[in-house]
């Protein structure tokens, strides 16, 4: 059976041409930062790959797939293999290259980042007696939230409660933590 040529070139050639492009796109919309301004909502199911870390499903490993998979194709296909044989060898090939990729991502960035966020964690004990916020009133009996600047996050919005009603924007004292809310007072002018 002859290979499958689309515009003289091979068809893996083109998986790999394509793939590679778009991880090309991938790479660049990453480190440029850009943002398309858009929102959209979809709800995925990824079952046991859910919470922090990469999906084994994410673009830029799908694309490293195609990538390796039409370059081991061309390849092979180029070396005289048969049709069944380039199609499987690029298909395991390329199987092998997106899980190391996969292994990699997972073993080095993510828990290098997974390290750095449990080192910026906000100790709640060294919070009281500072100054906070109020970003959401406070009325008896009922939880608002209070903004305190920290050296380890900067910016940390916390749960308040308080015995009396704290208008937004006041000024208040952390007095100590309950239930996982700091129990707040309105800052003496």
């Amino acid at each position: 059976m002859a290979a499958v040529e689309v515009f003289g070139l091979s068809i893996y050639v083109w998986i790999a041409a394509v793939s590679l492009l778009f991880l090309i796109i991938l790479a660049a919309i990453g480190s440029f930062g850009v943002d398309f301004g858009g929102d959209a909502d979809v709800d995925l199911d990824y079952g046991e790959f859910t919470g922090p870390g990469i999906s084994p499903l994410s673009p830029p490993l799908l694309a490293t797939f195609g990538t390796a998979f039409g370059a081991i194709g061309a390849l092979l296909e180029l070396g005289g293999w048969s049709t069944v044989l380039t199609a499987v060898g690029a298909s395991l090939g390329a199987l092998l290259i997106a899980v190391g990729m996969f292994l990699f991502v997972a073993k080095f960035l993510v828990r290098a980042q997974a390290s750095s966020e449990a080192s910026s964690d906000v100790d709640p004990a060294s919070l009281v007696g500072r100054e906070g916020q109020i970003m959401v009133p406070i009325q008896p009996g009922a939880q608002g939230q209070v903004l305190v600047i920290t050296p380890e996050r900067g910016r940390t919005l916390l749960p308040a409660v308080s015995t009396e009603a704290i208008p937004r924007d006041a000024i208040v004292e952390i007095l100590g933590f309950a239930g996982g809310a700091a129990n707040v007072r309105k800052k003496a002018s």
